[in-house]
């Protein structure tokens, strides 16, 4: 009895452990080939939005979905075509999941997400992609090539759309004269754009990556612009340069330079000393510079939002509901106000999944997109510039004021 009862835990130890060597020892391209494998299941093109791609090769993340029984099924298929899959007794699928947390660790793919989003302009792509590919598929889709020689066929039950194939030598023979598929090394291979489904049909992807990816310069632009690095020759307003001028700090020393930190670092220059501040801000008061200074720089946790100000986790995330930009939000140093930045965002957001979705009726999704967020971008900063405008005149008439009555400047 205490044989069998030693032989069943070396038979579990000897379970958990091939069950944690197999999932430890899978590399970002076994399971990259899964989630690509998963999406040519799915009609999907191969490029995708960067959170979509990091999720879809986590792997923890698809482990725990398996659990849960939240795997889609074209996941679940492609990872029994290439024996990744939970398999075997309870111990070895044990040491799957220990196997899986272990080479997250090891591989540092949960530490990707915050390589991810470290920054205000790479959230908000992440963002504006994710809305995007929800509302509009259609972006990361492929759809099937029609045959433009022979674009229907006949038969005794009516006319169906004549698709192109590999196992149709004339269907081959239109690829390769209208350059959709050649042959490397003898074998036909779909050229660029274009792949083959599992049947043989020949499948274009319904918009390329560069006119997806335009799709993000909208709310790219509100973004930047609400940071201040869309000054090229100096420093946003109250600020200096990046590479400030020794005559005149709030002018650059050298444009080029300065474009470049902005650009690549998302580098802007220091608030101005207070006296020269006010020369531009007359409204903001010095008690006011000073509060911003504090909450700028303060780093201590502050999760009680009454006080108008949130500090959280070491100052990463920090809110004011009146800094010297007004209601700003605070990541990792790097302050978005309101009126001026997430106003403008979320219009341009908004503006292109209209676009987006009114242009996929068409096939114009990408123009459509385009167009609909630059035009929520223009009324964004309208709107929000207009809100700004009127907080900066209260707030200086307050000033102006010094203790007398507010009501009488204020109608």
């Amino acid at each position: 009895m205490a044989k069998d009862r030693v032989q069943q835990i070396r038979n579990i130890l000897k379970d958990f452990g091939e069950g944690f060597s197999d999932d430890y020892g899978q590399g970002r391209e076994d399971r990259r080939n899964a989630f690509l494998r998963e999406r040519k299941l799915s009609g999907q093109t191969e490029e995708s939005t960067k959170w979509d791609s990091l999720m879809g090769t986590h792997p923890a993340a698809f482990r725990l979905q398996e659990l849960t029984g939240n795997l889609r099924p074209e996941k679940r298929q492609a990872l029994e075509e290439l024996d990744m899959q939970l398999k075997g007794s309870n111990a070895r699928k044990t040491g799957q999941l220990v196997g899986s947390v272990a080479n997250d660790l090891t591989q540092d793919t949960t530490r990707s997400v915050y390589w991810l989003l470290n920054a205000l302009q790479a959230t908000g792509e992440v963002i504006n992609e994710q809305a995007l590919s929800r509302v509009v598929p259609e972006l990361y889709k492929k759809s099937r090539v029609q045959s433009a020689e022979i674009p229907f066929t006949v038969t005794p039950d009516g006319k169906s759309p004549r698709y192109l194939n590999i196992s149709d030598k004339d269907a081959i023979k239109e690829m390769v004269d209208t350059k959709k598929a050649k042959y490397v090394d003898d074998k036909l291979k779909a050229s660029r754009g274009y792949s083959f489904d599992d049947s043989g049909d020949l499948q274009k992807r319904n918009y390329s990556p560069g006119m997806v990816q335009s799709l993000a310069i909208p709310t790219g632009i509100a973004i930047n612009t609400g940071l201040g690095l869309m000054s090229p020759f100096g420093g946003a307003e109250g600020y200096k340069a990046a590479l400030p001028s020794a005559d005149d700090p709030t002018k650059s020393s050298n444009v080029l330079g300065e474009v470049g930190l902005k650009y690549l670092m998302g580098r802007t220059g220091q608030l101005l000393p207070y006296e020269e501040f006010k020369k531009v801000r007359p409204d903001v008061s010095r008690d006011e510079y000073k509060r911003y200074q504090a909450f700028k720089y303060d780093k201590r946790e502050d999760y009680n939002p009454t006080d108008g100000d949130l500090t959280i986790g070491a100052g990463a995330l920090k809110f004011t509901d009146e800094g010297i930009h007004g209601p700003e939000v605070q990541f990792l140093g790097r302050g978005l106000p309101v009126t001026t930045g997430i106003i403008p965002y979320t219009a341009a957001l908004a503006g292109g999944l209209a676009g987006a979705k009114y242009g996929a009726r068409s096939k114009q999704a990408a123009i459509g997109g385009l167009l609909g967020g630059l035009g929520g971008l223009t009324a964004g900063q309208v709107g929000g510039n207009i809100i700004e405008g009127e907080r900066r005149r209260r707030n200086s008439l307050e000033n102006q004021m010094q203790g007398g009555n507010a009501e009488q400047y204020l109608q």
